[in-house]
């Protein structure tokens, strides 16, 4: 008899560990209800349905979740004269110096190398 007594205990610690784990206690806490289930069943096990059943919302440390919105982007291009990565709006590259984006002489409107004259004032470009 007394062993079918400690069988009993034994599973419903076990359930207390495992529900305790899944509404999100810290492995200490559900090992203490657990603990105090299987020593003393009918106290413990009614105390815990009533006070220990609570989900914990604290927040989990997940590391496989990444923050995307958190995460900084930089957008780089390559420099078309020395392939070093750049950011995205300079207009010179800081390590061979090509000018990335030219500008209009006379307005300081940035225009495209292709262009060959101005669209904003029609003033020539020096390309050639």
């Amino acid at each position: 008899m007394m062993t079918l007594g400690l069988v009993i205990a034994a599973i419903a610690a076990y359930w207390v560990y495992n529900d305790a784990r899944g509404r999100g206690h810290e492995m200490s806490t559900a090992l203490l209800w657990s603990i105090g289930t299987l020593a003393a069943l009918f106290i413990f096990l009614p105390l815990y349905l009533l006070l220990g059943r609570k989900p914990q919302f604290k927040a989990r440390r997940n590391d496989d979740i990444i923050d995307v919105e958190a995460t900084p982007v930089e957008e780089t291009i390559k420099c078309p004269m020395c392939a070093g990565k750049i950011k995205e709006d300079y207009k010179a590259c800081p390590y061979c110096g090509f000018t990335l984006k030219p500008a209009c002489t006379s307005c300081g409107k940035e225009l495209n190398r292709e262009w060959r004259v101005c669209p904003y004032c029609q003033t020539a470009t020096d390309a050639k």
